[in-house]
């Protein structure tokens, strides 16, 4: 069995968020986001996109890299 390797939460999300997001910008572009009074948020459907990618990045790290937040 491989060693897991842990990593600060933070840090860890960090990474797994900036992948989700360049790859739902990616796939989006322009029509990834919407502004909603003074603040910015992705529209619905890039938003399930996103978490989609999120949860898929995550396993990814884990199962393959060994790799995991620190968080438990």
């Amino acid at each position: 069995m491989k060693n897991k390797i842990y990593i600060e939460n933070s840090r860890f999300m960090a990474l797994i968020d900036e992948l989700a997001t360049q790859i739902t910008e990616m796939e989006f572009g322009e029509d990834t986001y919407r502004a909603v009074g003074h603040d910015v948020v992705m529209w619905d459907d890039a938003k399930d996109y996103y978490n989609e990618k999120y949860g898929e990045y995550e396993r990814l790290f884990n199962n393959i890299a060994y790799i995991y937040s620190d968080a438990r």
